[in-house]
């Protein structure tokens, strides 16, 4: 493995799936470019034991995020595993704050794994954990900070997401995530009393 296809295959689509994340978009939660973009470098992050002196199970042991990546680029690409344990299906939410005087304001797409064993994680955080794994075990020097990006702060009377067919072939349903903000800025899942859902084109 070189650095450069490291880059091509890994960072940018990181990069570029960060991105399309932080946008206001309504995705299909287990088909669209969210998914495609998350499966690919999965995928990649998976087959860098084959750059590499060690094998699938000591890299696990190594690294428990490429262990659950691993199994998510596996699952991507063969589906159901013949390790039941080791499924993990990767789907997209689009997460939104909520304020106590009912407004909400979008934060950014959240894609997850949901490994059968190794229970539910942040695509995000989870793969550039991985990949800065690989950066280590390869000997690469970049500067890369592999940090999920936020949406600008604006609040709005209701959660609204943009369907746009150039991301998502055709969309059925969408999920949406509510969090509240609570001290030291952490975010926690919350129930809002009510919610005011608008989806356009």
């Amino acid at each position: 493995m070189n650095l450069n296809r490291f880059i091509n295959d890994i960072i940018k689509p990181w990069d570029e799936l960060n991105s399309l994340l932080a946008h206001q978009y309504a995705f299909q939660p287990d088909l669209s470019d969210i998914t495609r973009l998350a499966g690919n470098i999965a995928v990649s992050i998976r087959h860098q034991v084959d750059f590499a002196e060690l094998n699938d199970k000591q890299a696990n042991k190594l690294s428990l995020a490429h262990q659950v990546i691993c199994d998510a680029g596996d699952y991507w690409k063969h589906g159901s595993l013949r390790k039941e344990e080791r499924n993990c299906p990767i789907t997209v939410a689009a997460a939104f704050e909520y304020t106590e005087n009912g407004k909400f304001r979008f934060l950014r797409n959240i894609v997850t794994l949901t490994h059968k064993s190794l229970g539910e994680s942040d695509f995000l955080e989870t793969s550039a954990i991985a990949a800065k794994f690989w950066i280590s075990q390869h000997g690469f020097n970049i500067e890369w900070s592999g940090t999920p990006t936020c949406a600008p702060q604006k609040f709005e009377q209701a959660a609204r997401l943009k369907f746009d067919p150039r991301y998502c072939i055709n969309m059925s349903s969408t999920q949406i995530k509510f969090f509240k903000k609570v001290g030291g800025g952490q975010f926690i899942p919350f129930d809002p009393p009510e919610v005011r859902f608008e989806l356009y084109e």
